[in-house]
Parts: C-alpha cells; structure tokens; sequence
C-alpha cells in the first residue's frame, strides 16, 4: 500500500530480566505509623493519605514494618497522592501483584524499572492463576470475540499472539485475528510513538509475538484497545526466534 509505514516491533527487555534491585528510588522518604486505609490506600497518622497509583483492585493493604514512601504527583479529588511505596523487602506493589490480589494498571508516573518489575510479578500470578487470576479472572483472549463484546466499554486485559501489524495513515494497528472474526485490535497513534521508542519499541514487525494489552475496550468494527502509553503493552512471553 502506497505510503504504508512500517509495522510495529516490541524490542523491550522483558520483565524478567529485570532485577528487584533496578527499582529504588532517592525521592523516598519515611513515613512513620502508616495503617491500612481503603483499598489500596494507605494513611499517615498525620492525615496523608497514599494510593499505589499502579494498581487496580480491592485489596486493603496491611503495612509491615517500617515503610517509605515516593510521591508520584499531585493530591486527586479524594485527597490522595499518587505513589510508590517500599517496605523492607522493596516495592510492596510487587508481592501484591504476584500474590494475584491486584491488577497492574497503566500509567506514566511509575519509573520504568519498576514498571518492568511490576509486569514480571503480574506475569507470574497468571500463569500460576493466582487470586484474581483464577478462573474467569484470567486475562481475556485477544481472539474470543464473545468475551470481548461483553467487555465493551470497561476496561479489561486481554492476552493473545500476534496475528498480523500494520501502518496505515497516522495509527499503527497490531491484529490478534484476521480481518471481521471479532479478535482485538491495539492501535497506536503516531503523536504517541516517542514515548514508545523511548521504551524500545521500534518500528518492525511483531507478527507471532504474544502480548498482554491492557485498556478500554471500543467496539467499532470489531474490538479495539488504543494504547497511548508503553504501559499498556507487556511482552507475554519470551519471543521465540525474534520477530518476523
């Protein structure tokens, strides 16, 4: 096709190659006599209170031993400020996500390195259907265009191989079935492509890769996901002879 740019390739490192010690942080600071809040939500005696900004779920968090804290942005509407926070053993999200008690969700405030580790974590409770991860807990299939119909309009993650990827226009679309059969389809807009080849993913093709997508499912033609951010697209797997 005239014009037609290249397809998009996932060259990103995979999370399990990243070590827990890759995600510290100077900006942490103490804070004493934090106490679980609502889920999610951790409270300071002093009246601070504190969401782990990369998580999604239900689960209330039960502080143990002394714990510091990395404010990632301003105070929302609910009087909560986005952040990290590291207990003895380093980041709490990790056990949380590897435990299956909560979901890893997008989001450009968590430094990479801790996002990598936070996916590996996520990726473990998965393949060993922990906790939320059981049963009809688990990641939709990208191809079961039944469950992603049921999905329209909420936000879901969804895991499948890589059918086919392609430029056309200013969006990037990568397919996980053929054309009208109901599978997913992520676009990626090219005003969004920087923050991606900052992350390392470069143009080229990721046919037969296996992703997690993670964002709002829209039915149009069929079910799409529009990934803005690198957060949203996590390599499934180890490729197996690289991209073709």
């Amino acid at each position: 096709m005239a014009g037609q740019r290249p397809a998009l390739a996932l060259t990103i490192s995979l999370a399990a190659a990243v070590p827990a010690a890759a995600c510290v942080s100077d900006a942490a600071f103490e804070v004493p006599g934090l106490r679980a809040d609502t889920p999610l939500v951790l409270a300071a005696p002093d009246g601070r209170r504190f969401r782990l900004v990369a998580l999604s779920g239900e689960s209330v968090v039960a502080p143990e031993g002394p714990m510091r804290v990395v404010s990632l942005g301003v105070t929302d509407r609910h009087g909560r400020v986005p952040a990290q926070v590291f207990g003895p053993a380093g980041p709490i999200e990790v056990a949380l996500l590897r435990d299956g008690r909560v979901r890893l969700t997008p989001t450009r405030l968590v430094p990479r390195d801790c996002w990598r580790l936070f996916e590996r974590a996520e990726t473990e409770a998965i393949r060993a259907r922990r906790g939320l991860w059981a049963g009809e807990g688990a990641p939709i299939g990208a191809a079961d265009a039944d469950a992603l119909a049921r999905a329209a309009g909420r936000f879901a993650i969804a895991e499948g191989r890589v059918r086919s990827a392609r430029s056309q226009g200013r969006i990037t679309y990568i397919n996980f079935g053929p054309p009208n059969s109901g599978a997913l389809t992520v676009t990626i807009s090219d005003r969004d492509m920087a923050a991606f080849r900052e992350s390392g993913l470069e143009p080229a093709a990721i046919r037969g890769q296996m992703l997690r997508v993670r964002g709002i499912v829209t039915i149009r033609r069929g079910p799409f996901i529009a990934a803005a951010i690198p957060e949203a697209i996590t390599i499934a797997e180890p490729p197996s002879g690289g991209a073709r």
